[in-house]
């Protein structure tokens, strides 16, 4: 009898150290019941959960060896659901009085004890309930957060028998262990979920300064993660021995939310940038030709002046000044049309540079008689950009934006299996042919993570509603695009496979 208990408490030990090693709750749930039947040789099993708030026992776990052999590994599907909590079952009379029952035949119960057995899982799946000992859990402050219930107790020859009355200690014991684990793990669910949370309302913060990228890293984290979940369940390829953990795809996660927060470094007037010069600086200039007019309608005045004062007045040498400063007016009312069509299109050709390189290069006299160009150099720069609206020095601030990611990243206090989240987040513009940026790194420099998400970020971006520097593009020829920089060796082609093939596209 020593020896047996010596035994039994050293498992015990066993199982709590298991116990206080399983931080996610729904695997600790599990690994609770699935050791207390071990632990007692129970057929079968359920853990509740208490909700005071909602006056319920939440049935969070239901194991049971009869019916997994019987439905040939396939065990009828357990959805957890709630119980009101009162002393009429079972489980809410021992959720409420702390009491631990031991019974020896739960449909043979003395009409004194107040309670009563639900038979209708049994009728539904042909099973019977015998013996059944039900212990509270109690929280170090003795509160109870729980009850683990087991069910037929069964001997070296497989016969349901009573469970033994001597074992009800050690599995109270079992059940503080448990209780505390719990504890712990909804604690550690509770601080990650608030993390998640002011990770994701940030981000979302910095994504809504432009209206263009609103939701931008909400997309890319979803498509990360349904590709990784796709490449799991692939089974062929180059990456059929891939499987990433929960914690991989936790930090995986992490990063995908997080690859675009180093935007909050970037000029909302470079993010926003929908033409090449803004609605103000575009007024200035407007108005600066409305002076130009004027300017050209006081030379004229001066000169009929001159003519008048030096009695060299006549009709025709006033019509030729009158005729000269219409042309010039028309003159500059067209440049100033050149100018906005410029400032809106997304092209400027080689006869549109040069029509430009005319306009600034022109003269006019200012108020103070000073001679001017007709364009400033800021505005011609900003004006010739071949493609888009943004200037070399905008692009590379924009760009900069993956430095300040990792920056920014590096300085979150991640625990030990997310401390790769800023090198995974970091790399999402380069690309495998050494052709992306900022360090310019190519394939073998570059995690399966980071190629993950870099697929996902190019496709989120290409169906996107309009950019200042593109239009929206549709799925079609989105899934031709990642086809195309696939081929040419600058995104990862098995990815590019799986997300085509799996349809990961559809799973915003």
């Amino acid at each position: 009898m020593y020896q047996d208990i010596r035994e039994r408490l050293e498992t015990l030990n066993k199982i709590g150290i298991a116990l206080s090693s399983e931080t996610i709750l729904s695997r600790l749930l599990e690994l609770i019941v699935r050791e207390a039947r071990y632990f007692t040789n129970a057929d079968a099993g359920s853990l509740y959960l208490v909700d005071l708030d909602k006056n319920c026992l939440d049935f969070e776990v239901a194991q049971n060896d009869t019916l997994k052999k019987r439905y040939d590994l396939k065990p009828e599907t357990f959805k957890p659901y709630s119980l009101t909590l009162t002393k009429n079952s079972i489980a809410g009379y021992v959720a409420i009085t702390g009491e631990t029952l031991n019974i020896p035949d739960a449909y043979n119960l003395p009409p004194e004890v107040g309670f009563e057995f639900n038979r209708d899982f049994d009728k539904r799946n042909r099973y019977r309930t015998k013996s059944m000992l039900l212990v509270a859990m109690k929280d170090t402050d003795g509160k109870i957060i729980g009850v683990l219930q087991l069910i037929n107790s069964t001997n070296s020859q497989g016969k349901v028998v009573s469970f033994d009355i001597n074992i009800e200690s050690l599995v109270s014991s079992l059940a503080s262990q448990a209780a505390v684990a719990i504890k712990n793990a909804q604690l550690i669910e509770e601080i990650k979920a608030i993390f998640e949370a002011l990770i994701q309302y940030s981000v979302s913060a910095i994504d809504a300064r432009s209206p263009f990228t609103a939701g931008h890293s909400m997309g890319v984290a979803k498509y990360t993660m349904a590709l990784a979940s796709a490449l799991n369940d692939t089974h062929d390829g180059p990456y059929a021995d891939i499987s990433f953990s929960p914690a991989q795809l936790e930090e995986l996660n992490y990063a995908a939310w997080l690859h675009d927060i180093g935007k909050i470094g970037v000029r909302e007037c470079v993010l926003d940038k929908r033409t090449r010069l803004s609605d103000a600086e575009m007024e200035a200039l407007t108005n600066r030709f409305e002076n130009i007019k004027a300017s050209a309608i006081t030379e004229t005045q001066k000169k009929k002046f001159e003519l008048f004062h030096n009695n060299r007045e006549n009709a025709a040498e006033i019509k030729k000044l009158d005729r000269e400063l219409k042309n010039r007016i028309k003159q500059i009312e067209e440049d100033l049309a050149s100018i906005k069509k410029i400032n809106t299109g997304n092209l400027l050709n080689d006869s549109g540079h040069k029509k430009l390189e005319e306009i600034h290069q022109k003269k006019y006299l200012d108020f103070e008689g000073q001679k001017r160009n007709y364009l400033t150099d800021f505005e011609f720069e900003n004006l010739s950009v071949r493609k888009g609206n943004l200037t070399k020095e905008e692009i590379e601030e924009i760009r900069s934006h993956v430095i300040h990611t990792e920056n920014i990243v590096n300085k979150v206090p991640f625990t030990k299996h997310l401390k790769r989240v800023p090198f995974f987040a970091a790399g999402h513009h380069e690309m495998l042919d050494g052709s992306g940026y900022p360090k310019h790194v190519k394939a073998e420099a570059i995690p399966l993570q980071t190629r993950i998400m870099t697929v996902a970020d190019i496709y989120e971006a290409l169906i996107a509603k309009d950019r200042p520097y593109k239009k929206s593009i549709d799925q079609k020829k989105s899934l031709t695009i990642l086809r195309e920089e696939a081929k040419n060796g600058r995104l990862d082609k098995e990815l590019v496979r799986v997300f085509i093939e799996k349809r990961v596209y559809e799973s915003k």
